[in-house]
């Protein structure tokens, strides 16, 4: 387990639970049955911003399967489960231009809405495949958690591309259980006994046009989902991790250092001291998130050297081949050049 796991800090979105308890209500059990233990107070669902603790939102899954008696409990969730129900991650990822930046922008931000859970995207011959991994041993609850994430995430995938819950497959690294079968038919295709927890699609999907796609709302929703995060951390006292979830590379929109204070809720000059104090300064993050995201806009997309200039934040290309130079000891070309080549030999 890590060690910055609190079970007692809030952290869990009350949209999740809120629609967990109205499956149940829906099957007859009583609201004040389904809290009883937890600890969650009988109004904690009117305010969408309220946030459970791991612990009260464990315990109450717990009660749901006591109670509701139904094992394919993950399925019900993750069929129900809208993309509107993440927040503004949700808007943020029906807003993006393609299938691939929404997945990465919901990897990114993925703490906002779990902290159990973490997700990856790679290719796979001639598919994409989103890998999930559990951060904190959950127990006997781990099937249930794979199962409601996993199918919430094909079901927002079809939403926001347009497609079908049959184009793709879902593995699971558990055997299949006995409720698959008769709930088969309302279910993508699932393999089970598989090697990882994933979903598998096409590849050629991950780069069409999304229906909703729009530019200006996708950058409000990534700035609010920084905010957020820069909130959810201000407990941890890791103001480097803060600073760094407030870096984005699209359209060149780091914060500058006032911006960053300001989101940060403290002066430039605080900020400037307590990223001392952590042995570190406000350039060298930045340039730490320059440099991952220039290699990766190198690497896996079609973006020319100009364009991918232009998007950290340069307004002189040369400046960012110096700057590349620095940091990896090869220019931009060179660099994108190695990598075509390591992924010919691979």
């Amino acid at each position: 387990m890590k060690p910055d796991f609190d079970p007692s800090r809030p952290a869990v979105p009350i949209a999740y639970p809120r629609l967990l308890v109205e499956i149940l209500v829906e099957q007859g059990i009583r609201r004040e049955t389904l809290l009883e233990g937890t600890g969650i107070a009988a109004d904690a669902f009117e305010n969408p911003d309220n946030r459970l603790t791991p612990a009260q939102f464990l315990h109450l899954v717990l009660n749901a399967f006591y109670y509701g008696k139904n094992p394919a409990l993950g399925y019900e969730l993750g069929l129900r489960t809208p993309v509107t129900s993440h927040g503004f991650l949700g808007y943020g990822v029906m807003s993006c231009q393609t299938l691939r930046e929404a997945i990465e922008l919901a990897s990114k931000f993925v703490r906002l809405r779990t902290i159990l859970m973490t997700f990856r995207l790679y290719e796979d011959g001639d598919e994409a495949v989103v890998e999930a991994n559990a951060n904190y041993p959950v127990g006997p609850l781990r099937q249930f958690v794979f199962e409601s994430l996993l199918l919430s995430l094909a079901r927002a995938g079809t939403f926001i591309s347009g497609t079908s819950l049959q184009d793709g497959e879902i593995h699971f690294d558990f055997p299949e259980p006995d409720y698959y079968a008769p709930r088969q038919h309302r279910l993508p295709p699932m393999r089970f006994n598989r090697s990882a927890n994933q979903l598998r699609f096409p590849r050629h999907y991950l780069d069409q046009p999304l229906v909703m796609a729009d530019p200006v709302a996708a950058r409000l929703a990534v700035e609010q989902c920084e905010r957020e995060m820069a909130l959810l951390n201000e407990g941890t006292g890791d103001l480097p991790a803060r600073l760094r979830a407030l870096f984005g590379a699209s359209d060149g929109s780091y914060p500058n250092l006032e911006t960053a204070a300001d989101k940060l809720f403290m002066s430039t000059r605080t900020l400037k001291r307590r990223l001392q104090q952590h042995g570190t300064t406000f350039q060298t993050l930045l340039d730490e998130s320059r440099r991952r995201d220039a290699m990766r806009l190198l690497e896996n997309s079609g973006l020319s050297v100009e364009q991918v200039a232009t998007r950290l934040g340069y307004s002189d290309p040369a400046n960012f081949t110096r700057a590349f130079r620095k940091w990896l000891g090869a220019t931009p070309r060179q660099f994108r050049e190695q990598a075509r080549q390591r992924a010919a030999n691979a």
